[in-house]
């Protein structure tokens, strides 16, 4: 669906695509959305239930969603040092 608008002789088109998501790759979505001001890890997903996060952002990457992924050492709840993990943070939709 394609929606524009003409404001002052600029014409603004907004191109409107729809996909159907998995049911983790929704609570991962809504983790991130809710998440906006803060990077979300690959064990804070999995701690919420996402299974194979690493897989999911991958499939949702495929769908168009935009991230910004850095690696960095975490602390996992077992107080150990973990190098290396994935923190994402939704930048938005291609």
């Amino acid at each position: 669906m394609i929606f524009f608008n003409i404001i002052d002789n600029t014409l603004s088109i907004i191109e409107s695509t729809t996909t159907r998501l998995q049911p983790n790759e929704v609570r991962a979505i809504q983790l991130l959305v809710q998440n906006s001001n803060k990077e979300i890890n690959t064990l804070d997903l999995l701690e919420k239930g996402i299974s194979s996060p690493n897989q999911c952002i991958g499939r949702l990457k495929q769908k168009g969603a935009l991230f910004d992924v850095t690696y960095r050492k975490v602390v996992d709840i077992f107080g150990n040092v973990r190098h290396g993990i994935a923190c994402y943070r939704l930048v938005g939709w291609k």
